[in-house]
């Protein structure tokens, strides 16, 4: 065996060993977190459809063919549902929602997981909320990919005695851990190839090695993003492997963010309400244009009862995926605070105790909740740091009053004592809800848009259709930024019109 071979064999068993064990551990540390957004996406529509059924709840008291309709439609992956089962005494184990076996009572010794499912919810008391991810496999005798593992995720809504479930194969929501696999292979064999090839010249000619590493590196970047080429020479070789791997670094960080952003948009359209509302003594338009970076944003209206109604406008301060589930985190605790009590500074006070609890200790929410009496015409509400509304009326446009105790989100200290106000409206009035994206928007020289300019906005079109009103005011803040930068956080209009 000549020099050349024996030098070209050491070198290439290194490169093959080191790129072999480089790729091991991207895959493992991908597949890590591949799954772990798997599961969060799973959860997501389990949470999805549970807070469909308190909605329900809120709105009728009892399931409604459009929530079973809504909830039917949502799949997960290839072949993944969500299912509802009953935990009612009387019909316990049987399934309400399902794709193809309603009425059907799976609460047998065939179905174990359920068996499991249902004996932990009867451990807890039946206490509303538990949940819990589940493993199990397709049964040889059920319909399916028999004997494949599955996935699911469940919570239990106590007030209906239903255990909403989301189910999928796992080989189906862990996906993508396969084409990380394949991936790295691939960049392993062609490394490998790719290795032996410049090794080669690189005996022959002192020059040929780095126009071959060049044309190595577009054919990866192209494509093959779980690779990374350990060169530890000091010339012009060393130097073209280091900006590849720089890129190959900031390739990846682009994809997890993207991959992120798009699921955290989704998310946040999900969670906001589907269409205008119909509630009796106003009209309402809401508007909700999403940042650049995804921000937190989200509104809600919940009617009480025949007279009366809640109004919640809110910003999160996370962004990306953070900031979707703390804004699932905030729409869940508000909610149920709105149910809970009868006052905006107890029902503040509540949702600051459970979000101080279950968000992140960075995070807080900045919000306003008000509730509308129809009959008496009268708002009560209570603001948490959010930027408080305009009342447009007669030509004027004022802030509503505020308390100093009201300056504080929730999320962030555990004592705070919020006040509650009330203001009388007349018919003609026009209640204006934002968050801070609009105001701060700002020019090519850095002049934020500010409050004065949105209020002479709001002045100028005040007598027209609210839906004017919100294309107008909008349009004329987008036309201030005049294309000097993109959008850095949320803007959000919820425009309330008094009968």
């Amino acid at each position: 065996m000549t020099l050349r071979a024996k030098l070209s064999l050491v070198i290439i068993l290194e490169i093959i060993a080191m790129v072999t064990l480089v790729g091991i551990v991207t895959f493992r540390q991908s597949r890590s977190e591949i799954q772990s957004l798997a599961r969060e996406l799973l959860k997501a529509r389990t949470e999805y459809a549970f807070t469909l059924c308190e909605l329900y709840n809120d709105l009728h008291g009892q399931p409604a063919k459009e929530l079973i309709r809504r909830i039917q439609s949502v799949r997960i992956a290839h072949d993944g549902y969500i299912a509802v089962i009953s935990n009612a005494a009387e019909t316990k184990g049987v399934l309400v929602i399902h794709p193809n076996s309603v009425g059907v009572n799976i609460n047998n010794p065939r179905f174990p997981h359920i068996q499991r499912i249902l004996e932990e919810i009867d451990a807890s008391g039946g206490a509303n909320r538990v949940s819990n991810f589940i493993h199990y496999h397709q049964g040889t005798d059920a319909r399916g990919r028999q004997g494949e593992a599955k996935i699911g995720y469940y919570m239990y809504f106590a007030p209906w005695h239903w255990v909403v479930l989301s189910t999928g194969y796992e080989k189906d929501v862990y996906g993508s851990t396969d084409a990380v696999l394949h991936r790295v292979t691939e960049a392993i064999i062609l490394v490998g190839l790719i290795s032996l090839i410049i090794l080669n010249l690189t005996l022959v000619k002192m020059f040929r090695p780095m126009r071959q590493l060049i044309s190595a590196t577009k054919s990866v970047a192209a494509g093959n993003l779980d690779t990374k080429i350990e060169i530890e020479s000091k010339d012009e070789i060393g130097g073209l492997a280091t900006h590849f791997n720089h890129m190959l670094e900031s390739l990846r960080e682009n994809t997890r963010i993207w991959q992120e952003l798009e699921i955290a948009r989704r998310l946040q359209q999900e969670m906001l309400p589907e269409g205008k509302p119909h509630l009796p003594g106003v009209r309402i338009e809401a508007i909700s244009l999403p940042a650049t970076e995804v921000g937190g944003d989200f509104y809600d209206f919940i009617p009480l009862d025949d007279n009366r109604f809640a109004l919640i406008i809110g910003d999160v301060s996370g962004k990306g995926m953070s900031g979707a589930i703390g804004m699932s985190c905030a729409i869940s605790s508000l909610r149920f605070s709105v149910d809970e009590r009868q006052h905006t500074d107890e029902m503040l006070t509540l949702a600051n105790h459970r979000l101080l609890r279950d968000i992140q200790r960075y995070m807080f929410v900045a919000v306003f909740l008000g509730i509308y009496d129809r009959n008496q015409r009268q708002i009560f509400y209570t603001n948490a740091g959010q930027t408080m509304p305009l009342l447009c009326r007669n030509g004027r446009v004022d802030f509503l009053t505020q308390s100093d105790q009201d300056r504080f989100p929730l999320g962030i200290r555990p004592n705070v004592v919020f006040s509650e106000q009330m203001v009388q409206l007349q018919p003609g009035d026009l209640l204006v809800c934002y968050t801070d994206g609009i105001v701060e928007l700002a020019n090519g020289e850095r002049e934020p848009y500010g409050f004065d300019r949105f209020k002479s906005s709001l002045a100028k079109h005040a007598h027209k259709p609210l839906e004017q009103i919100a294309a107008n005011v909008i349009a004329e803040a987008q036309a201030y930024v005049a294309g000097a930068q993109d959008y850095n956080d949320d803007i959000t209009l919820v425009l309330v019109k008094i009968l």
